[in-house]
């Protein structure tokens, strides 16, 4: 009867770093380069199979049949030397510095040459670093290199939308990247603060903008104003009562009767603290069989209310009445 053979499978841990260490003293010292990269008269020494594990620019030039797959000297024109060298240095050791000053330009690097995991560091780093100074510049780079990078600089300018506005960068914005800032429920400012920032996005370039106005004052709610502010600032104005008089018409009939106007404008921002919630009320204290509750009985009047979105319901407080036994309501003032 044959017996069993041993075996042992064995894992060296520290294995792929020491293979990274290797292939680094091999570049040092100039040993088994295969391509030399050419970027602004400077030259850089490589291993193919090293980019090409690491960067999918590289994979796709040396793998494919491409013409530099054969040369000794590829050419690179699509970026500076510094940011070659920093890719470079991090396809043989991992590691990568990252800083206030090459953020961007590492991050664009790292995306033209497909190198994942420094274009996802980059993002983190910027998102992390976020500023009113900044935010409005991220939306930009963002939205050409990384959603999520926009995403983020969008969300802080709307966090801080009172100072962001006040900054020049601001009066640069598209017309389509104002309408994703002022049309969020997010939003954190006054309308009044937004009313005011809006006029002056337009009056920066009057000429071009003016013919923007209605679509941008349609996403100003306007009925959330202070009453006095509306009166002076918005129903005074020429220009806005000519271009949007339905919608001043509409703010005006809010004011007086908030029940009876709805639209999108009558929607408070969740900044505000305002939420729409469905509210019951009714109900009385119990009595003993047979007892019916008078019209000067102590009888309690039972509230709940539950957010539309929320499959609960939550107690509010209790209203006890004296006097009438049958009871209306009406909200006033969002109160």
């Amino acid at each position: 009867m044959a017996t069993a053979q041993r075996s042992l499978d064995f894992y060296h841990g520290i294995h792929s770093t020491a293979l990274l260490q290797g292939l680094q003293e091999l570049r040092s010292e100039n040993l088994l380069v295969d391509v030399t990269l050419c970027v602004s008269g400077q030259e850089i020494p490589c291993h193919r199979n090293v980019l090409a594990a690491c960067s999918g620019y590289f994979r796709a030039m040396f793998c494919n049949g491409h013409l530099e797959s054969k040369e000794h000297k590829v050419t690179i024109q699509e970026a500076s030397v510094g940011l070659v060298q920093l890719l470079v240095d991090y396809a043989y050791t991992s590691k990568v510095t990252i800083t206030e000053d090459n953020a961007v330009e590492l991050m664009e690097g790292a995306s033209f040459f497909q190198v994942p995991p420094v274009s996802d560091a980059c993002t983190k780093f910027l998102s992390d670093s976020l500023s009113v100074k900044n935010c409005l510049k991220m939306v930009n780079f963002g939205g050409r290199l990384n959603p999520n990078l926009e995403t983020k600089a969008l969300t802080y300018a709307m966090k801080e939308f009172a100072s962001v506005s006040k900054i020049p960068e601001f009066l640069d914005m598209t017309k389509e990247q104002l309408l994703k800032l002022i049309s969020s429920d997010d939003l954190n400012a006054p309308e009044e603060t937004v009313y005011m920032a809006v006029l002056k996005w337009i009056n920066h370039d009057t000429r071009k903008r003016k013919k923007e106005m209605r679509e941008l004052m349609e996403l100003v709610r306007f009925p959330f104003m202070d009453r006095m502010y509306f009166m002076e600032k918005v129903e005074m104005d020429k220009v806005i009562r000519k271009c949007c008089p339905d919608i001043v018409s509409e703010a005006r009939k809010y004011q007086a009767f908030p029940g009876e106007v709805q639209s999108p404008r009558t929607r408070p921002r969740r900044a505000s603290g305002l939420r729409e919630a469905v509210v019951v009320i009714g109900g009385t204290e119990r009595f003993a069989m047979g007892e019916k509750p008078s019209v000067e009985s102590n009888s309690i009047v039972m509230t709940h209310s539950s957010a539309p979105s929320s499959a609960s319901w939550v107690s509010m407080s209790r209203i006890k009445r004296t006097n009438d036994f049958w009871i209306g309501w009406c909200s006033f003032g969002h109160k």
